[in-house]
C-alpha cells in the first residue's frame, strides 16, 4: 500500500494554508493600490475556487457585491459576509450572464490540465467587463517551496507557464513578483503540510497507489528532512514560497 495522506492530516494543512498563506494580502495590496481607481463605482468581484474564502473577506470592503465559486463546500463552509453569495461549482459549470469588474483565480490552475488552461483562460476573461481585470495566481518556479517540490517532480507546472500562455494567445498581461509562505507552530504541523504539498503536487494517486511500503518510508523520510529545514529561531516553522500574481487588463 501507498504513501498516502489521513483525513485528519487533510484538514490540518488546509487549515495552515488558509491560515498561513499571505497570497490574500498580496492580492488586496495590488487591487487597491493599482487597480480600484479604474473600476466603477459599484464594483463587483467574482472569485474563481475561491476555497476559505480569505482572498473575498480581505477585499470586501471595497466591492459592492461578492461571488465565490467553490465546489468543496467544506473549505468554503466557515465563510459567511453579507455582500457575498457562495455557490458550489466549478468555473466550468458557472453559466450566469454577469460580468465583474475583477475576476480573481487563486492557486487554482494546478488543478486543471495544462491542454485546457487556453479555455480556461478564456472562459475567465469571459466573465471580466470592459475596462476590468483578471488576476490569476500561481507559485513560481524559484524560492523554497518551488525548490522542495522540483526535488520530487520535474514536471510541475507554475506560473511561468501561464505566461506562456498568455503570450501564445497575445494577450495583455503583467507579472507582479510577491513572496508568500506556510507557518506553523510545531514540527508535525510542517511535516504534514510539506507532505500535503509534496504528496498532492508531486505524485499522482497512481503513483502514490504503486509505492512499496519501503518506498513510501523512504519518500517521508526525505519529506521530513525538508520540514526540519522550516525550523527558525524563535522555534516556529516557516517555508517561503515565491509567487507571481498576474495581471490580465480588459
Amino acid at each position: 500500500m501507498g504513501i498516502t495522506l489521513s483525513p485528519r492530516e487533510y484538514a490540518t494543512a488546509f487549515h495552515l494554508l488558509a491560515a498561513a498563506a499571505r497570497h490574500p494580502r498580496n492580492i488586496h495590496q495590488l487591487v487597491t493600490e493599482r487597480l480600484l481607481p479604474g473600476f466603477s463605482a459599484h464594483p463587483t468581484l467574482l472569485d474563481v475556487g475561491a476555497g476559505a474564502g480569505k482572498v473575498a473577506e480581505r477585499l470586501a470592503p471595497h466591492f459592492a457585491s461578492l461571488t465565490l465559486l467553490e465546489p468543496h463546500p467544506e473549505q468554503s463552509a466557515g465563510f459567511h459576509h453579507e455582500k457575498a453569495k457562495v455557490l458550489p461549482v466549478t468555473l466550468e459549470r458557472y453559466d450566469a450572464q454577469d460580468r465583474y469588474d475583477l475576476v480573481v483565480c487563486s492557486h487554482v490552475l494546478y488543478h486543471v490540465a495544462v491542454s485546457e488552461w487556453g479555455g480556461f483562460i478564456d472562459r475567465l476573461l469571459g466573465f471580466v467587463r470592459p475596462g476590468g481585470a483578471c488576476l490569476i495566481v500561481m507559485a513560481a518556479s524559484r524560492g523554497p517551496t518551488h525548490a522542495m517540490c522540483r526535488e520530487f517532480s520535474s514536471t510541475l507546472y507554475f506560473s511561468e507557464h501561464v505566461v506562456t500562455e498568455l503570450q501564445r494567445k497575445q494577450l495583455r498581461h503583467e507579472a507582479v513578483a510577491t513572496m508568500s509562505g506556510f507557518a506553523a507552530k510545531t514540527f508535525e504541523e510542517m511535516h504534514t503540510l510539506c507532505r500535503f504539498l509534496v504528496l498532492e503536487g508531486c505524485f499522482t494517486a497512481a503513483q502514490l497507489a504503486a509505492m512499496s511500503p519501503e518506498e513510501a518510508r523512504q519518500l517521508d523520510a526525505r519529506i521530513r528532512v525538508h520540514a526540519e529545514r522550516c525550523l527558525q529561531p524563535d522555534g516556529t516553522y516557516r517555508l517561503e514560497q515565491d509567487e507571481d500574481v498576474i495581471l490580465i487588463p480588459r
